[in-house]
């Protein structure tokens, strides 16, 4: 409402404003047309009931308040309403129009209420309106309008443009104008909605679709057990809309997330079909606990998005602060994420139907050497190790002490022109298709959204693929005039055809890994079209074949998932409810595998196993939720209780016992099994909440809230956490001495604190528990059980302190609006594996002892640049992060995980290992050192790689590299992160451009072999710059068969740049007008391009720069050969019926 005020001020000092609100007084005149169109049946208006209590209040305050109480809005015109009079009233369980008739006694004030607008006027502009509106002459014009998902729209303004004569549309969005000349155009204007207009010509039918223009700060967000505008918002809360998710054919909800929202860094760590993003909120808090966010789905926690249909998401809302995420306790430590599904809206039934068709391609690709330049190489090396061991190189190759392979000779004497590209091979260019059926509408009793949905996606690596059958029904019901209730049920069956993308250097069954390393002059295929096995091989290491692993091995899994909750609302008073939710998820899975026994792979006998498991999880929730004004005191609250129970169950069997490759299924093996397990697991959680909002004058806020878990993981000394937090907000716009700045629509500040936890561990880490063994006795297997850790009653949740500072500001009328965020968690009492005194028979235990902090910065910006007939709005987002590692243990030793690092004042999981520091390119520099094992068959040599002197025994640099001498060598963290999205429209046609980046972090190779000198790999393209000899030194090391100076080491040289820039999005549609659509016997069409990651632009050497091979905070930034990412192109369709 405030807002309204301030561009009322406006007006006077512009002209163009002016003209804006004299169109808005003869639209807010014409509601009054709605007189004649009120239906003898009971209205909201007539239904709700309100209690005030009033004292010396101005009329503009009283107005909020009973907007804040009901779901009625003012319009008006300041120069016809006096808003500032001071009012002094009491109602008890009144009508509204019982309420307005005694705050506008006498004033001459006159209101018209239609549905839930209600409009102020007085009696002479009434009076001119309808003299005006008896003088009109023409033909007659109808319709109907609706929004842009085709339902209808009642009480939506149609004016003929530059007069008062209008009509209103009714409850179905239908309307009709007489005497309309054939020249006019027609305005159809609306609370929250863009203003359109449409010209008549030779019409008589006119359709119109309105779309959504709500001004930012009144917008509505979810906060975790309610919902608030944003402009009340004391919390860092940020928020995804349906309109930005219908522009991203995205197979999983939380991809459309990428780069959308400061301090959200959403990583598309694998391109494997169906698979999750890695989404970090404000950094990484957890050593061993995790680091994802909690997931909320209509008020149920869940743990897994697969099963949502992104066509069925209303908004998503991402809790970041500890005054939003306190109030979910033990599970806030990471952020929360809630999603709240589409809904059914009061009108007549809306069918739509949304479907997409599209391709993939690889988003990147690596370059390797050719097959000369790899032919080569290999020469070269074998030369190098004939050299180092002191044979020697004269006479013919095939000759020499270590051999070069004839394969090679072939390649460089032109007999063997085979030349295989083995990605060529198992990448394709995949399609992926979408198709959703809705049906949505309602009356003001019961409201129904029900919707379908087919999703199948292609994998570009060759026999991966992801499917998903999906069903929603949500549907609203008002029983009495006091109890609602809301159900929510949703099912999806996912199926995939799955591989092992990542891991193993080719000898094993990465597809990917086997691929990078299958060399060039061997072929895929024999002539006769049987497999070309890569074992036993000269000129490369054994290798399974990419095209046979694919082809030939299955893996398969299922899944069905059923989420469904009931909530029922029951309104004891206008100010107290008391609210129910009970609901269940259940889920069940199966996988399995079979890999035939076959010469291409090395005749290694039939595998194959089978695995299924399932869960139930519920839960039940009680609260009670209080909503009440005291003049200028705004008060509401909450308090409730809730419990949740999680059984999970599971067995596996596998077996290599096949005796052919016939049958894959378990009844072929005999009964003889190779490995198997059953086991059954439960946690539960009970819980009490609550929390408090205060304001002045919609001016000073405070929030308040605790939450108190107990959890079945913990220990019986420590089985209960509390988790209290408070905000503050100060609306420095509405300060006398800044409302008279005009170009300042909103300001606020906003403080939080407070704490929230982390529960994500085993459900018995602090049990005594018995581990059951197997042992030689007497040369047979014999089996027997001991203990597998003690018992701990002091084990208790991870806890994040939270301090966050925030700006809000908004200009020139929200054309502009910029958030600044400044945040610092300290996440304590993290869960630790400590060595223990071996009399206790174990030599560590799981304590609660480490501390991490994450400080950052968010910036926000979204501007309006034009508006008009074409308009053009940016949005900005930018965040940082730096984390530290506090305490470590009862010593603070470090913790190193292979080649990451976690020690005290340094990030978690930094790279550890050897910097390098060129080449030894003459021989008087490797006479300077500093070598690697002198005077071993590993010393450094001419052409090796030359490290970096770090330190030694003593601490000191000694001359000599050896493990003394590694270090923290890089960062798997960017330094900034950030993303933008522009959005232009011209009439229908629409231009949608996201972009993001990353800055600052690197990658490290774990899978090495293409850096290695080592040419029975297959080697990128950088290494051709190579030492050959002392006056031609190049850049890198020389090829060695046998590598040495330390080159298998891990250092800076398997680190690589994941700087990137990368436009996500590309978005072009085209919206039919409404009589085209009717033509078609459709409410609303339109069509779109979409183009997903076309363009990369970044220095990474390999696939993804996103690439991480390990979701614990421990080892984060490697690489291990993983899936590619995918580029995308497709063409949908939106209708509606």
């Amino acid at each position: 409402m405030e807002k309204m005020f301030r561009l009322m001020r406006g007006c006077k000092k512009n002209a163009h404003l002016r003209k804006i609100w004299m169109t808005m007084k003869l639209t807010i005149l014409l509601f009054f047309l709605a007189i004649t169109q009120m239906m003898a049946i009971e209205t909201y208006s007539q239904s709700t009931r309100l209690t005030l209590n009033l004292k010396s209040v101005a009329v503009k305050d009283a107005l909020d308040q009973i907007e804040e109480k009901s779901e009625f809005i003012f319009l008006y015109n300041s120069k016809l309403v006096d808003v500032d009079r001071i009012v002094s009233l009491e109602f008890k369980d009144q009508k509204i129009s019982e309420v307005l008739d005694k705050l506008f006694q006498e004033t001459g004030v006159v209101y018209t209420i239609v549905d839930r607008q209600i409009v102020l006027s007085n009696k002479a502009d009434q009076a001119s309106f309808l003299v005006l509106g008896g003088v009109q002459q023409a033909d007659k014009v109808s319709g109907k309008v609706t929004d842009s998902t085709g339902a209808s729209l009642p009480g939506v303004t149609v004016l003929i443009k530059g007069t008062t004569i209008g009509t209103i549309s009714d409850s179905n969005g239908n309307y009709s104008l007489s005497n309309v000349p054939s020249s006019a155009t027609l305005q159809f204007s609306f609370v929250g909605m863009k203003t359109q207009e449409s010209a008549v010509g030779s019409q008589n039918t006119i359709n119109v679709i309105l779309l959504e223009e709500t001004i930012g700060i009144e917008e509505v967000v979810a906060v975790g057990y309610g919902t608030t505008k944003k402009k009340d918002l004391t919390g860092s809360v940020g928020q995804m809309q349906s309109k930005e998710l219908k522009n991203m054919p995205v197979s999983r909800v939380d991809q459309a997330l990428t780069g959308k929202l400061a301090g959200v860094q959403v990583l598309t760590t694998n391109g494997k079909p169906g698979a999750s993003p890695t989404i970090r909120i404000r950094g990484i808090g957890s050593v061993s606990a995790g680091s994802e966010p909690l997931y909320v789905v209509d008020g149920y926690p869940i743990d897994n998005l697969q099963m949502l249909n992104p066509n069925d998401i209303e908004t998503i809302d991402i809790l970041k602060d500890v005054s939003a995420t306190a109030i979910y306790g033990s599970r806030g430590a990471n952020g929360v994420i809630l999603i709240s599904t589409k809904r059914g809206k009061t009108g007549s039934s809306v069918i739509s139907l949304d479907m997409y068709y599209g391709w993939q391609k690889i988003l990147k690709s690596m370059d390797f050497l050719t097959v000369q330049e790899q032919a080569q190489y290999y020469y070269d090396g074998v030369k190098n190790q004939n050299l180092d061991a002191g044979k020697s190189t004269t006479g013919e190759p095939l000759k020499w002490f270590y051999a070069v392979p004839q394969t090679i000779m072939d390649v460089l004497g032109g007999q063997n022109t085979t030349d295989t590209d083995a990605f060529d091979a198992i990448l394709r260019t995949a399609p992926m298709q979408s198709y959703n059926l809705s049906a949505k509408g309602g009356n003001e009793t019961v409201k129904y959204a029900v919707s379908g949905e087919y999703m199948n996606q292609e994998g570009i690596v060759i026999s991966s693929n992801f499917n998903r059958y999906s069903l929603r029904s949500n549907l609203d019901a008002q029983l009495s005039k006091r109890l609602a209730i809301k159900f929510n049920l949703n099912t999806a069956y996912t199926t995939n055809d799955d591989i092992i993308d990542s891991g193993n250097n080719g000898g094993g069954e990465g597809i990917v890994g086997s691929a990078n390393t299958w060399q060039r002059w061997y072929p895929l295929y024999k002539a006769d079209g049987a497999y070309f096995s890569g074992y036993g091989q000269d000129a490369t290491n054994n290798v399974w074949n990419p095209v046979a692993t694919a082809n030939e091995i299955t893996r398969k899994s299922e899944q069905l998932r059923i989420l469904g909750n009931i909530y029922s609302e029951y309104n004891i008073s206008d100010a107290l409810k008391f609210n129910f939710m009970f609901g269940a998820n259940t889920s069940n899975r199966h996988y399995f595998y079979f890999i035939p026994k076959l010469d291409v792979f090395n005749n290694v006998p039939a595998e194959g196993s089978d695995e299924r498991s399932s869960s139930l999880n519920w839960i039940t929730e009680s609260t009670l939720n209080y909503n009440k004004s005291y003049g200028n005191h705004n008060i509401s609250g909450l308090i409730g209780y809730t419990t949740e129970k999680n059984n999970n169950g599971s067995n596996y069997l596998s077996s290599r016992s096949y005796p052919n490759n016939l049958v894959y299924t378990l009844n072929a093996v005999s009964n003889i099994l190779y490995q198997g397990n059953s086991q059954e697991n439960e946690w539960s959680l009970l819980s009490y909440l609550a929390r408090l909002n205060y304001n002045y004058k919609n001016k000073y806020y405070l929030t308040a809230s605790i939450r108190s878990d107990g959890s079945s993981r913990f220990g019986i000394d420590k089985k209960y956490g509390y988790f209290p937090s408070a905000a503050l907000a100060w609306r420095i716009s509405d300060e006398n001495f800044l409302k008279d700045v005009s170009f300042i629509s909103d300001m606020k500040i906003r403080f939080s604190y407070g704490e929230s936890g982390n529960n994500n561990i085993g459900n018995y880490a602090h049990l005594a528990t018995v581990g059951y063994e197997s042992y030689n006795f007497g040369g047979a297997a014999t089996g027997g059980y001991a203990p597998s850790q003690y018992a701990n009653s002091l084990l208790t949740w991870e806890k994040q302190r939270s301090t966050n500072v925030g700006l809000d500001l908004s200009l020139l009328e929200s054309r502009i609006t910029f958030i600044a965020e400044y945040f610092k968690t300290t996440n304590h009492e993290l869960l630790l594996n400590v060595f223990v005194p071996l009399i206790t028979g174990f030599n560590t235990s799981l304590q609660n002892i480490g501390e991490v902090e994450n400080k950052g910065w968010e910036f926000t910006l979204n501007t309006k640049n034009l508006i008009g007939n074409f308009e053009w709005t940016t949005d900005f987002n930018i965040s940082g992060f730096k984390n530290k590692v506090i305490k470590l243990g009862p010593e603070g030793a470090p913790i190193i995980s292979g080649n990451n690092i976690t020690q005290i004042g340094q990030p978690m999981g930094m790279f550890y290992g050897y910097i390098t520091d060129g080449i030894f390119a003459t021989q008087a520099e490797l006479d300077a050192g500093p070598k690697w094992a002198p005077g071993t068959a590993d010393a450094s040599r001419l052409g090796d790689i030359r490290f970096k002197d770090v330190s030694g025994p003593a601490g000191v640099p000694d001359g000599v590299i050896n493990t003394a001498d590694r270090a923290i060598m890089g960062n798997p963290y960017p330094d900034f992160y950030y993303g933008m999205t522009n959005s232009f429209t011209y009439k229908k046609v629409t231009l949608i451009v996201a972009l993001m980046g990353s800055v600052g972090n690197q990658i490290l190779n774990s899978s090495d072999n293409q850096l290695y000198t080592r040419a029975r790999y297959k080697q990128l393209s950088i290494v051709k710059d190579y030492w050959k000899s002392e006056a031609e030194p190049g850049n890198d090391p020389r090829p060695n068969n046998n590598p040495t100076g330390g080159l298998r080491q891990y250092s800076t040289r398997y680190l690589t740049d994941a700087s990137y820039f990368m436009i996500k999005n590309v978005n072009l549609s085209y919206s039919f007008s409404e009589k085209i659509a009717s033509k078609l016997s459709m409410g609303s069409l339109r069509v779109y391009l979409t183009a997903s990651n076309p363009l990369l632009v970044t220095k990474f050497l390999y696939f993804n720069p996103e690439v991480s091979n390990s979701s614990s905070s421990l080892t984060p930034g490697l690489l291990n050969y993983n899936y590619p990412v995918a580029k995308s192109f497709v063409i949908g369709i939106n209708a509606s019926f």
